[in-house]
């Protein structure tokens, strides 16, 4: 099915061409000088010459196709539609008289043309089972995703199945400080805050793909694989991710320069098989999910407070697009009741954007981590500290170090009866 400006192309030309053939017959000149002497007689206008401005009606008579239509197809309601138009109509009609006491010769009949014919042509269009769709979809998605996804949606030959379970990936995006930032902020100063981080966000991810199911003051999440479906969600979320990563560093220094206060801001990227449908009442419902891997991103999402970290991914992420992406490995954790202990990782980059000192870094930084988790304190310091870069501020590295010089100092109390340290972290609800 063609899109939507499509389809308002095609009745603007539609309508268009039969009114410029008219002119060229001469069927409005005649209409024109009728009215002329019709205005004469009825305004005491005589021996004054009413000028025409035959390019002015060219282009009313035009945009008048086009936006009616417009305006038709984007109206849900058909009383809204035929009261636009009509009044629309009306106010050509009364134009005409009007610019006549300035010595204007304004012939409505070519606009009032345009008007009726485009006008019913997009109410007939909007009132097909595809037009319908769109206006019922309208009022759930747009804001929510991308002007591009809402029109794949809407335009698709089938109706979407939007109460669906499938395997999706969720990004949530969060100020980890907030409390801090509320005690130090006066109200205003966090209320803007607040607004600008999530204006940047959200308006960035949504226009990446993803899909705004929350946008709050708990952080903005954002859904990729639905509504559209995308087998590749996982890597999708992942490259957005990455892109992300930059905008957010920008905004960290933009409100540290205006508030003198740095936000913690922090990203975690979960997937697994939710629930989709409509959820809420009345005005307050929307489409969202619910599943296990929601609470579970919520939760990761705060460990970026942990290591100063600012990208985080679960294991069934990591799972589905570790061939497009360049990770490091960081704790075994657990989460009681929502997630088996697992392997969570800290994203770098998209495949191969890593530079040779980086892969190298970040494999000592790998094998370090692997070390700790085996209780060899001593070659884990050793790796860790080759997985340095001089002149970057690595957060998560120097977490690693320091609690591997802490352990040693501790000694190896922490072994357990099969001599392996034990590592994995409980994610609590924040």
């Amino acid at each position: 099915m063609p899109t939507k400006r499509a389809i308002i192309s095609i009745i603007g030309v539609a309508v268009c061409l039969p009114l410029l053939l008219l002119y060229r017959e001469g069927t409005f000149h005649d209409l024109a000088d009728w009215l002329e002497r019709t205005y004469k007689q009825i305004f005491i206008l005589q021996g004054t010459e009413l000028r025409r401005l035959v390019p002015i009606q060219y282009a009313y008579y035009t945009s008048m196709a086009f936006f009616i239509a417009w305006v038709c197809m984007e109206t849900p309601l058909p009383s809204r539609q035929f009261g636009i138009m009509f009044g629309t109509a009306f106010l050509t009609v009364l134009l005409s008289p009007a610019l006549a006491f300035s010595s204007l010769l304004f012939e409505p009949f070519s606009g009032l043309l345009a008007i009726l014919a485009s006008g019913l042509l997009g109410i007939a269009v909007s009132g097909t089972e595809r037009g319908q769709r769109a206006h019922t979809l309208r009022r759930l998605f747009v804001g929510r995703l991308s002007a591009k996804g809402f029109e794949s949606l809407a335009s698709a030959k089938e109706p979407p199945k939007l109460t669906v379970r499938r395997e999706l990936t969720v990004l949530n995006c969060r100020v980890l400080n907030y409390g801090e930032l509320g005690s130090q902020l006066e109200p205003e100063e966090l209320e803007k805050l607040s607004a600008d981080f999530l204006k940047v966000v959200a308006e960035f991810l949504v226009s990446k793909g993803g899909y705004l199911d929350t946008c709050n003051e708990d952080g903005v999440r954002v859904l990729f694989g639905f509504p559209l479906v995308d087998d590749q969600h996982a890597v999708t979320a992942c490259q957005v991710a990455v892109e992300l990563r930059q905008r957010l560093i920008n905004l960290t220094g933009e409100m540290d320069n205006r508030w003198h206060k740095k936000p913690a801001l922090g990203v975690a990227l979960a997937s697994g098989e939710m629930t989709c449908g409509l959820i809420g009442v009345g005005d307050f419902q929307y489409y969202g999910a619910v599943g296990e891997s929601l609470d579970f991103g919520h939760r990761l999402c705060s460990l970026n407070t942990v290591y100063g970290s600012l990208l985080l991914l679960g294991p069934r992420t990591f799972h589905l697009a570790k061939d497009a992406i360049e990770v490091r490995p960081m704790e075994m954790v657990y989460a009681p009741k929502i997630h088996s202990v697992s392997e969570i990782y800290e994203l770098l980059g998209t495949k191969d954007s890593l530079s040779e000192e980086e892969i190298k870094a970040r494999d000592a930084f790998w094998q370090g981590v692997v070390q700790i988790r085996r209780g060899d304190y001593k070659q884990a310091l050793e790796n860790l500290n080759r997985a340095r870069i001089e002149g970057r501020d690595d957060l998560p590295l120097r977490y690693f170090i320091e609690r591997v010089e802490a352990t040693a100092t501790e000694g190896s109390g922490g072994l357990d009866a099969k001599g392996a340290a034990r590592h994995v972290r409980m994610l609590v609800s924040g």
